[in-house]
């Protein structure tokens, strides 16, 4: 891994500030990466925290724009292909707990459930170029990471604070090739309700039904309508 990636800068993260650079030499993905040639990408995902814009232009004066995405770490596996060269769907959703010390407390979540799954540190492994790129956004928290996307990929995508993305990676780098928002914060905060109702509804609405629905089993019949005072004591 890149000491890069084991550093952590604690200055606070402006989303959607915008950083300018110069690259040395001839700019590419391809060229910039430094994981073997063999390596397929990644599949992964993560929630989505925050984002700079990078613009910088290189020796041959052609400019570039990137988003440098901050996530942060749930699921990832290899990509894989079959016999045809179609991509292999991981099964990122199962996990299992893994002691993670040698205390019997202390357990971590992984991915269980597919040959190729990785974990947070070989993730970034795979994704370090051992370039400028390394440096220019560094993660803010453990269990983070940065990844890059083409601005004219991402720019008219609406992300909000907390959204879990499945995102495919190119292969050897840091460079995102697609992305899926798997779901949004508000999904997440209120599909905990499991009882009858409509999901997504909040306790107080299911309170305030449960009451009225109460109160309503509580009026008088068809039977005791016109029924005088002292025949209901």
């Amino acid at each position: 891994m890149s000491r890069a990636h084991m550093l952590y800068d604690d200055k606070p993260l402006e989303c959607g500030a915008t950083i300018q650079h110069h690259w040395q030499g001839t700019f590419s993905e391809a060229g910039s990466t430094a994981a073997a040639s063999s390596e397929k990408g990644v599949i992964l995902e993560a929630a989505y925290l925050a984002h700079e814009k990078h613009y910088f232009d290189d020796a041959k004066k052609a400019r570039f724009r990137y988003w440098a995405v901050h996530l942060e770490f749930k699921s990832a596996a290899r990509r894989t292909y079959d016999k045809f060269n179609k991509e292999i769907e991981p099964n990122l959703g199962k996990t299992k707990l893994m002691n993670s010390g040698f205390l019997n407390s202390s357990y971590q979540k992984v991915a269980d459930g597919s040959p190729d799954t990785l974990s947070f540190p070989q993730v970034c492994e795979l994704i370090a170029t051992k370039s400028d790129l390394d440096s220019w956004s560094r993660p803010r928290q453990a269990n983070c990471f940065v990844l890059y996307i083409a601005e004219d990929l991402i720019k008219s995508s609406e992300m909000e604070l907390g959204q879990i993305l499945r995102i495919r990676t190119k292969p050897g780098g840091p460079f995102i090739e697609s992305f899926t928002v798997l779901d949004t914060v508000e999904k997440r905060t209120t599909s905990n309700y499991s009882g009858g109702g409509a999901t997504g509804r909040s306790w107080t609405d299911n309170l305030m039904a449960a009451k009225q629905s109460k109160a309503s089993d509580e009026l008088p019949s068809e039977a005791n309508e016109g029924a005088d005072d002292d025949e209901w004591d």
